[in-house]
């Protein structure tokens, strides 16, 4: 029986959705700049909850604008601002420079993520190499085979020698085992 050689190629992809899904909020501006060393503008998230809104726990991104000057990156507006995610936006009347030592009117938006409840967990793509695997039919589960040689007869001065050599294959799938027993005898 001739073994038969079958080559199978897996390739399987699933398009994985976005675990989270991320929307800007509206525009927060509930603080307003007034005089005074100690005070200034702060759009924290503090004081946002405090005046009744809602902002998400933990912030992706944030976004802070001066009021009068929308266009103009904070980085440009020429005050001492603080613009970040983990607490919002500070500006102090104090750390301004200049003949107005005070700060403008800042209004923030912050990026809030929530997981997307209609998207399993991201599949990767899985590939899979071709694979070979060779299956010998007709050939039970265990198997002997047995080998023998004998050296005739030869009229010469030495002694005649016999020589039996014994193979024993065994073959489970899926893996093989092959012990090979030799024996020689000389008969006196």
């Amino acid at each position: 029986t001739s073994p038969t050689s079958t080559t199978s190629t897996t390739t399987s992809s699933t398009t994985p959705c976005e675990p989270e899904v991320c929307t800007w909020s509206q525009w927060f501006d509930v603080d307003f700049p007034s005089l005074g060393p100690n005070q200034g503008d702060f759009e924290t998230y503090q004081h946002i909850r405090a005046a009744g809104k809602r902002v998400c726990l933990q912030p992706k991104q944030i976004e802070c604008q001066a009021e009068d000057y929308p266009e103009v990156p904070i980085q440009q507006v020429g005050q001492v601002v603080q613009c970040d995610v983990h607490f919002g936006l500070v500006c102090k009347n104090e750390d301004q420079t200049g003949k107005f030592k005070m700060c403008l009117n800042y209004k923030i938006r912050v990026l809030c993520c929530t997981p997307n409840y209609n998207c399993s967990i991201p599949i990767p793509v899985i590939t899979t190499s071709p694979t070979t695997s060779t299956t010998t039919r007709g050939i039970p589960s265990s198997t002997t085979v047995t080998t023998s040689t004998s050296t005739p007869y030869i009229s010469t001065t030495t002694s005649p020698t016999s020589m039996e050599i014994s193979t024993t294959t065994s073959t489970t799938s899926p893996t093989s085992t092959t012990s090979t027993t030799t024996s020689s005898t000389t008969p006196c």
